[in-house]
Order: C-alpha cells, then structure tokens, then sequence
C-alpha cells in the first residue's frame, strides 16, 4: 500500500511539473551511466557505501529524483552537480538504462 502511495505521489508531482517521463533510449543510457559508475556501478549495484543502488528501480522514480536534483529541490554535494548538466534526454536514458537491469532476489533461510 505504501508503495503504490508513493508511485502515485510521484505521478502527481511529475503531472504537476508539466513532465511526463520519457520512454528513454537504454543503448544510449548506458553511455550516460558511466560517469555514474564509480558510485552506483555501471551495474547499478552501489559501488560507494552511501550510494544507493540503482538497478531494477523504475524509470518514474529514477527521472523524478533525478530531475529533482538537477532542479535544485533535492541536495546532494555530488549529484547536484552531476544533474544539472544532465539534459532531460540523458535523465529519461539513463533512467531507461537502470531501470531495465534485472535484479534476482536471495531470501536468508
């Protein structure tokens, strides 16, 4: 439930802010994710402690968080240099790239 809360909040505020998310080009994203590798993994498995993965997320989530640091809403000492010259391409191919990596899920006995 909380999930499917949050996916709408963020439907919401993408709606609100005049963007749709773009279906993006993954060939190209990856080009993009590779400045983005040496925290995240060109795998979107975190490489940095503090950095979050970022395989298996969903584009929505992706662009809007990415959007939200490159226009200023959202504070990171790194990333809100890295997206702000990212243009709305890049975010929606980047976003398109890590969102398409499958991610398989081990549960501890």
């Amino acid at each position: 439930m909380r999930c499917m809360l949050a996916l709408a909040t963020l439907g919401v505020a993408l709606l609100a802010s005049g963007r749709a998310p773009a279906a993006g080009d993954i060939t190209s994203g990856r080009e993009t994710a590779r400045q983005c590798a040496v925290c995240h993994g060109i795998d979107g498995i975190a490489k940095q402690p503090d950095a979050p993965n970022l395989a298996g997320e969903s584009a929505l989530y992706l662009e809007t968080q990415l959007r939200a640091y490159s226009e200023g809403r959202r504070q990171h000492e790194i990333m809100s240099i890295i997206a702000a010259n990212l243009s709305d391409t890049e975010i929606a191919n980047v976003a398109a790239w890590y969102s398409a990596i499958r991610v398989s899920v081990e549960l501890p006995e």
